[in-house]
């Protein structure tokens, strides 16, 4: 187990509760979870998908048993933020409603579908088709050399960026942000990296790698710090792939103190709870609002924010406790 990318899943995770706070202009917790997700499920699954151990169906129904209770959950609970679309248009609620059941609602260029109901459930339905064609992607990426991948990511950057410049405007939040076309690249890389690092050996710990960790965290602060000098639709990907893939790689050795600190218990923990935080906190903020907003309730932001952050937590530790894992484990018994 890589325990300090686990341990990451919450961090990232906050840093997308910040931006939807309004603290942090830029969502990069969406890159880190694909890359991620695409190094993860490599690192994990290679040699049983490489092997022919295990089939693609068993494969999507031990992803379906993880992510699905809890993401249909969660857009139950948000019908009621809905009933306003419904009552002006029945029928494009029940569309809409029917593209996130079956998680397609990412591959729609309209915002009433990507982004209805639970609106940041839109990366599951991209994650999901990442899921799909994870087998097909590993198996390519484990028969063609380093040499070609790289240069392939490196042309394919080139070639988005001049997409950025040609596609209409109207289109450019949906296209590079949502899209899961092209939001496939962010998933392989960490394909990628699980490439590149494939024979290294982890968790052997090196002090020289705490300065390596240092490194990458500071590069990637950088990165964000200096963000607002490029146009904001190439922040959507490209532009965080070399941190995010270097922060991802360097944390993935679990040679540094970084690393170790984020191996206790508590931070594991926090990290199993990182679906869950992702899933529920947009949710519970608007929720939050509306109730503070009715009852005419004035807390300063920082106040709010942080009862709403306290809340999200208690929320997602009973809700991983007794409804992720218990069904999680029924579903398996029953399903595989």
């Amino acid at each position: 187990m890589l325990k300090s990318l686990a341990s990451l899943r919450f961090v990232f995770a906050f840093l997308v509760f910040l931006h939807h706070i309004k603290v942090l202009e830029d969502a990069i917790g969406h890159a880190f979870f694909y890359a991620l997700s695409g190094f993860i499920l490599s690192y994990v699954y290679a040699e049983r998908i490489t092997n022919k151990k295990i089939s693609l169906s068993r494969f999507l129904k031990l992803r379906l048993s993880r992510l699905y209770p809890l993401y249909f959950l969660t857009l139950l609970a948000a019908i009621p933020l809905t009933l306003e679309v419904f009552a002006e248009n029945s029928t494009q609620w029940w569309m809409s409603f029917l593209a996130a059941v079956f998680m397609l609602q990412s591959f729609i260029p309209d915002a009433s579908y990507y982004f209805s109901f639970n609106s940041v459930a839109w990366s599951i339905s991209d994650l999901f088709f990442f899921y799909f064609l994870f087998p097909v992607l590993l198996r390519c990426a484990l028969k063609l050399s380093k040499t070609f991948l790289v240069l392939f990511f490196i042309a394919s950057s080139g070639v988005i960026l001049v997409f950025m410049i040609t596609t209409p405007e109207y289109l450019k939040h949906w296209f590079f942000y949502i899209n899961p076309f092209l939001r496939i690249f962010d998933f392989g890389l960490g394909i990628l990296l699980y490439k590149l690092l494939r024979k290294d050996s982890f968790q052997v710990y090196k002090s020289v790698f705490t300065y390596y960790e240092l490194a990458a965290i500071a590069l990637l602060i950088l990165f964000y710090v200096i963000a607002e000098s490029f146009p904001k639709v190439v922040r959507y990907s490209v532009y965080y792939w070399l941190p995010m893939t270097l922060f991802i790689g360097v944390f993935a050795q679990q040679k540094g103190i970084f690393s170790r600190l984020l191996s206790n218990k508590v931070a594991l923990f926090l990290g199993e709870l990182s679906f869950g935080f992702y899933l529920w906190h947009q949710l519970i903020l608007r929720y939050a609002r509306r109730f503070v907003n009715h009852y005419e309730v004035v807390f300063p932001d920082w106040q709010f924010n942080t009862l709403s952050f306290i809340v999200i937590l208690l929320v997602c530790m009973v809700s991983y406790q007794y409804f992720e894992l218990p069904l999680k484990q029924k579903i398996r018994r029953v399903w595989l």
